[in-house]
């Protein structure tokens, strides 16, 4: 059982409980909208704290429904749908965070304004643990990481490439196997969450973004940009 995940599943039910009864009282039907969608976010959050955490195929795969089941209501109520998406570093932790505003760094777990502009955080397990050497460019760093995480850990696509250009990451991912195309047009997908995943670990950044995703029959290429920090958390 993730026990951190646990605590905030739960405290994010509540204060979406208690938004609803606040919308009802003052009659408002688009914070009682937004405070139930965040309620499903924190009954996904509470479920999967319980779940054995397998690194495989499967497990991805649940984790993906469940994922875009719970935010796509979410992202609908807060007008989000076309927004940046960012992975933000916390420490050993890390979040999800979708906005208007590309890669707001003071945002916490669940629904939120930032600049005058809401956003939704989710948080994200750490999936791996990475160790860098020296030598290394961050090209390959980041190739090295994704290896690890999409091709030994669950065999999700035949070979990885990274590219450094002009201050950006382009990820050329190949091979996709079948069971996880079905996410690609999705407001997340398996292999986009993964990338920032891994970037985020794997490059001295606070702050990871998706530039662009170009999604082809059996390859999906993935443009990043970083947010480089002073020191590393």
């Amino acid at each position: 059982m993730n026990m951190r995940l646990l605590v905030l599943g739960l405290n994010i039910l509540v204060v979406s409980i208690l938004l609803v009864v606040y919308g009802i009282l003052i009659g408002d039907n688009g914070l009682v909208g937004i405070a139930l969608s965040t309620s499903i976010i924190g009954g996904v959050l509470v479920v999967y704290s319980t779940t054995p955490q397998d690194p495989s195929i499967t497990a991805l795969m649940s984790y993906s429904e469940i994922l875009t089941n719970a935010i796509i209501s979410t992202l609908e109520d807060l007008d989000l749908l076309e927004s940046q998406i960012c992975v933000i570093k916390r420490g050993n932790h890390a979040l999800l965070v979708y906005s208007k505003n590309p890669c707001p760094i003071e945002v916490d777990p669940g629904v939120g304004f930032t600049s005058g502009s809401p956003y939704l955080a989710i948080p994200l397990k750490t999936l791996i643990e990475f160790s860098e050497s020296s030598s290394e460019t961050t090209s390959t760093l980041l190739e090295r990481a994704l290896t690890t995480l999409l091709i030994e850990e669950y065999s999700a696509c035949r070979s990885v490439r990274v590219e450094e250009e002009g201050g950006f990451y382009r990820v050329y991912i190949n091979g996709l196997i079948e069971v996880l195309k079905q996410y690609l047009e999705k407001p997340i997908d398996p292999y986009t969450l993964l990338t920032l995943m891994a970037a985020s670990i794997a490059l001295t950044t606070r702050c990871v973004r998706l530039v662009d995703k170009r999604i082809m029959p059996d390859s999906i290429l993935l443009i990043i940009g970083v947010e480089h920090s002073a020191e590393k958390t």
